[in-house]
């Protein structure tokens, strides 16, 4: 049975090229592949595709080892896919509410054996918020700060129970109005799912979707099981005209633990496009498959928003349900037009996520751009927020944000929008290395001028204005993420301003103090005299000292590893200089309270000359502009 059942899949895949009405040329795709594994240097990448229930291509490129020359095969050849495992968390999670185990709207607490904290913190709110849902994690609209620690491993993860209590998140929105993308809310949900069934997450993926759908070279075990490892992928990726490997990343498993083949993902996309069943088996009920394609939040109906689980857009008439996926080596995308029985997964490493989103929209707009499609409806809904242009203006912070962690600083790194108007009245807006016009349609509402922009969320076609829960502007777009308006005090440019002269200043310092030394000849004071200003200019000098210093180390081990983008610190890689930087803000802010009280001592005494004087006095004021920086950025916490 199985051999026919093969024969069912394979056989309309070689005779597609002449039966398929729509006449989909899919040597399209391969050229298009061809390119992307030259344009960004890959080593390798696999394509499945589907349509009315058929494998109609399906190809791998490059090599899966480098050493041994092993050539990818798409149905047997691993590789990891980051988020695109969140498809699976929420297909886990509506097989539950299928059989009556999970209720969507029902507060999260009811089943868990730890509870979810139920007020807010930061952003001013102090308001008690509505209880968290399984549909809010499914929209991430759960309100979560962002987790960056341990999201990222080299080796096995702690139990997900250990992990979601290790690495609970503050509540920063009132309970489903702001959408933040969270890799923390779907792990969440895996815990539920582990609880709910009684089944390890791992196991209940395996015997309930993988098992039935006859995906049996896909597993969310980390490391991988020994019987797979010898045909998953090496990742790598290209630094100075060499390819260089990468070691295995441990994610928590609901949140981007799935190592899987092209093959098996062509089955997941036939069971999700054809009524929950591919020939082997059933996923779900056609009627709980589309609840799951629900359109369940989007701020106005010119954007893409989230149904159960997957981020929707539409583009020329045409509804896209899609998820995009990245670890810090792999990137990886699942596209499905449900109205088009069709659907496309992209996998590769060593590259970026913008590879798999150009394709998909090249090929969007080569065979399925044709339908009538009128967003004069959707303009006579008004936004909640009409500011006039010049009110635009600003810094934006992602809602995936960080609020009370000492990561908060990289708020003002990761997916920061920086937002200004040209002379001609466009928005020009900057963001994720591009550079945006948009004009206004009518008030609040903004379309995108360049042909086909990037973005990990959706088309990145319109931005619509709205109220944020604390009364900021918020610039929202497709997907689960919107962009809040910060206050001056907030951004990277205040940062500079406070961080840089510091800096320099202490420098300065440093410099002065040690070409004094070499050049100046010592001369006699009183003792008393000389004791007390010797004091004040050595906690000058060892905090300008502590400074640099705080500065060379966070360069050092900041320093984005070539193959992984990211410090090996965001992997818990923990040495010496990762643990000094914890403690060297403490020890510059406690040199600071004596360099304050030495600043103003030293107007009363006659220790220096005007010179002197006026040097310390600005250094103390940038040294209180310092500590400020600390204590804002959870530094340091009293």
């Amino acid at each position: 049975m199985k051999v026919i059942a093969f024969l069912f899949l394979i056989i309309p895949c070689l005779l597609f090229a002449e039966s398929d009405s729509r006449e989909i040329r899919t040597e399209f795709l391969d050229i298009q592949m061809e390119q992307l594994m030259e344009e960004q240097q890959l080593p390798h990448a696999v394509i499945s595709v589907v349509s009315n229930g058929e494998i109609i291509f399906r190809k791998g490129y490059g090599f899966s080892d480098l050493e041994s020359g092993a050539a990818v095969n798409p149905e047997t050849t691993i590789l990891r896919t980051g988020s695109v495992a969140k498809i699976f968390t929420w297909t886990s999670a509506m097989q539950l509410f299928e059989k009556g185990l999970l209720d969507l709207d029902a507060d999260i607490n009811l089943y868990l054996d730890f509870e979810i904290p139920s007020g807010l913190k930061g952003h001013g709110s102090e308001q008690m918020p509505e209880p968290i849902t399984m549909r809010h994690l499914m929209t991430h609209s759960a309100g979560f700060e962002d987790v960056l620690d341990g999201l990222f491993s080299f080796q096995p993860q702690p139990t997900l129970r250990d992990y979601l209590i290790r690495h609970m998140p503050a509540r920063i929105f009132p309970t489903g109005e702001v959408m933040a993308y969270s890799n923390y809310g779907t792990a969440l949900a895996g815990y539920i799912v582990e609880r709910l069934s009684g089944l390890p997450f791992e196991d209940y993926v395996e015997q309930n979707i993988f098992k039935p759908l006859h995906m049996h070279k896909s597993t969310f075990r980390q490391p991988l099981p020994s019987e797979m490892r010898a045909n998953a992928v090496t990742a790598y990726r290209k630094v100075d005209g060499e390819f260089l490997p990468a070691r295995f990343e441990h994610m928590p498993a609901p949140a981007g633990g799935l190592s899987t083949t092209a093959g098996d993902m062509a089955l997941y996309m036939i069971a999700l496009l054809h009524g929950g069943s591919n020939i082997f088996g059933t996923l779900m009920q056609s009627q709980t498959l589309e609840t799951m394609y629900t359109l369940q939040k989007t701020y106005h109906p010119i954007l893409g928003g989230m149904t159960s689980g997957f981020k929707q857009f539409n583009v020329n008439g045409n509804e896209v349900i899609f998820h995009g996926g990245s670890s810090t080596v792999f990137d990886s995308g699942l596209y499905l037009l449900p109205e088009e029985n069709f659907g496309i997964f992209i996998a590769y490493s060593g590259g970026d996520y913008t590879g798999h989103i150009r394709i998909f929209h090249d090929f969007l707009s080569e065979f399925f751009g044709g339908k009538d499609y009128d967003i004069r409806d959707m303009l006579e809904v008004s936004p909640e927020a009409t500011p006039a242009l010049s009110d635009l203006r600003g810094e934006y912070h992602q809602s995936r944000m960080m609020i009370t962690s000492s990561d908060r600083i990289l708020n003002l790194m990761m997916g920061v929008m920086h937002v200004d108007i040209d002379d001609d009245g466009y928005l020009v807006v900057k963001h994720l290395g591009h550079e945006h016009r948009f004009r206004e349609l009518k008030p609040g509402i903004y379309e995108n001028l360049q042909p086909k922009p990037v973005y990990p969320f959706g088309p990145f076609k319109y931005l619509v204005a709205e109220t944020a829960p604390d009364g900021r502007l918020m610039l929202t777009t497709d997907g689960p993420l919107t962009y809040i308006k910060m206050p001056f005090h907030a951004t990277s440019a205040f940062a500079r301003l406070l961080f840089l002269p510091a800096l320099l200043l202490a420098i300065f310092t440093l410099l002065f103090f040690f070409l004094r030394f070499i050049f100046r000849k010592p001369t006699r004071r009183n003792k008393k005299l000389k004791s007390e200003a010797s004091l004040a200019r050595s906690v000058l000098k060892v905090h300008a000292l502590l400074l640099v210093a705080m500065v060379v180390l966070l360069v050092i081990t900041g320093r984005p590893h070539p193959v992984y983008l990211l410090p090996e610190s965001a992997f818990g890689e923990t040495g010496f200089t990762t643990i000094l930087l914890t403690f060297l803000p403490w020890f510059i802010t406690i040199l600071f309270v004596a360099l304050l009280y030495f600043a103003f001592v030293q107007w009363r005494k006659k220790w220096w000359k005007i010179g002197a004087k006026i040097h310390y006095t600005f250094y103390s004021l940038f040294a209180v502009g310092l500590v400020w920086l600390f204590y804002f950025y959870n530094l340091i916490k009293f």
